[in-house]
């Protein structure tokens, strides 16, 4: 195998779509206080600098008994500010933009920088419609225009202004609610695509082992959502053998992440080295079954690695065809079966193909395949072959100059989770003279 050592190479994940949220902090916002319209007595801000003008406000609220309403007068800026920066509380401001130490849209700005979620209703002794619109944009729920019947139109102005406050406060609220629910999910999601991870066979535990087996292995795993459907995984099987599988839940994302947790946990559980894998996928099948929703399934290749006979024994459950190369040549093994989940009852057939030294076994998700050349062609078997043949003519198979050109031709993020896995054999005692 050129200048392979042997054992087991993990490649790092490519998908750079995916970020690492470790250093998000889950943010609990405190429920939002919104003051609500009621038959109780609303306080009123009153901040104006003329007498008459000021009584004749506080008569038309006066008049009013739904809701009923308790006048705070200010007759400067400064004053209003004081007392809401005391701490005091009101409902709404009825604010004058002439003052005797403010005037202008800056008076309303002023205000708003002590009160931000105060309503506020403007007043003014013109009837400027450009002023008062831009008054709204700055920030007024409202306008009053002086000249007009105060006891008809404050308590509507009033009313309006708590009412549309109320609307932007709630909105706001529910919009820092819906980020914070993203951080945390995108929290649990880094620790669900760690724990999946932490389910791929890893190089410490496995590379004394594949040395001493004659075997060279090298691994990409890259979920397209962060976590997904797919994964790869090994076990020893002893007397020279060592099994490997691949399977591919349908869907993408959390609910397929789930599944994977499931179907790891029944290999772990029901595996036996003396069984043949066509007898595992059965047994996986059937258990599966009586597990998946209506519509969830898996595909699945189980091979096993013969280094004593220099053989490989396989079966599958619908997977995408392995290649088998040797020599220079490469073959597709035949993948057929029903996947797994779908039918409580049935069978699978084992195959048989000679796994010499210097054999490779190149095993992939149809994120590959399926992947997307122009809007109504895939990658599909024939691109795969076609990079396979490209470095079995300058070498050997590598996942890593593999999937380099892969991505040449179809740049990254897939829309699939994506697993390559390249299993060969070697010569044992190049590797101990090594």
């Amino acid at each position: 195998m050129g200048d392979s050592q042997g054992g087991l190479t993990i490649l790092p994940p490519t998908n750079s779509a995916w970020q690492n949220t470790s250093d998000l902090d889950e943010l609990v916002l405190p429920p939002v206080a919104i003051g609500r319209i009621s038959s109780s007595k609303l306080r009123v801000l009153l901040v104006e600098d003329d007498p008459g003008d000021a009584e004749l406000v506080k008569h038309a609220l006066r008049e009013s008994r739904s809701p009923s309403f308790q006048v705070t007068h200010a007759a400067k800026l400064g004053a209003a500010l004081d007392r809401l920066q005391d701490g005091e509380i009101f409902d709404v401001v009825l604010l004058d933009l002439s003052l005797p130490d403010s005037a202008g849209v800056s008076t309303l700005s002023k205000l708003q920088a002590v009160a931000p979620r105060v309503p506020i209703v403007i007043m003014t002794g013109l009837d400027d419609p450009q002023l008062a619109n831009y008054a709204l944009e700055v920030g007024a729920q409202d306008y009053l225009v002086k000249s007009d019947d105060p006891e008809r139109t404050v308590v509507r102005a009033i009313r309006y202004a708590i009412t549309r406050m109320n609307a932007l406060v709630e909105r706001d609220a529910l919009a820092e609610r819906v980020v914070a629910q993203q951080r945390v999910l995108l929290k649990e999601l880094e620790a669900a695509r760690t724990m999946q991870f932490h389910l791929l066979p890893r190089p410490e535990g496995l590379n004394d082992r594949f040395r001493d087996l004659g075997l060279d292995v090298e691994a990409a795993f890259e979920p397209s959502l962060g976590i997904g459907g797919d994964l790869w995984g090994c076990m020893d099987s002893g007397d020279g053998k060592f099994a490997f599988y691949t399977f591919d839940f349908a869907g993408h994302g959390i609910s397929a992440a789930l599944n994977v947790f499931r179907l790891h946990a029944l290999i772990t559980e029901r595996w036996d080295p003396r069984q043949q894998p066509a007898e595992l996928l059965r047994i996986l099948g059937t258990a599966l079954h009586g597990l998946l929703k209506r519509g969830q399934y898996a595909t699945m290749f189980v091979g096993v690695v013969d280094t004593v006979h220099g053989e490989l024994e396989w079966s599958a459950a619908g997977a995408p065809a392995p290649v088998l190369a040797h020599a220079g040549k490469a073959e597709f093994l035949d993948s057929r079966g029903v996947p797994l989940g779908l039918s409580r009852s049935a069978t699978y057939a084992n195959h048989r193909k000679p796994f010499p030294i210097g054999a490779s076994l190149l095993l992939y998700s149809d994120a590959i395949t399926d992947a997307l050349v122009s809007d109504d062609q895939s990658f599909g078997e024939d691109g795969l072959m076609g990079l396979v043949q490209d470095q079995l003519g300058s070498g050997d198979i590598t996942i890593s100059r593999l999937l380099d050109q892969f991505f040449s031709l179809i740049p990254p993020p897939l829309q699939d989770d994506l697993t390559a896995v390249r299993i060969s054999r070697v010569d044992r005692g190049r590797l101990q003279c090594g």
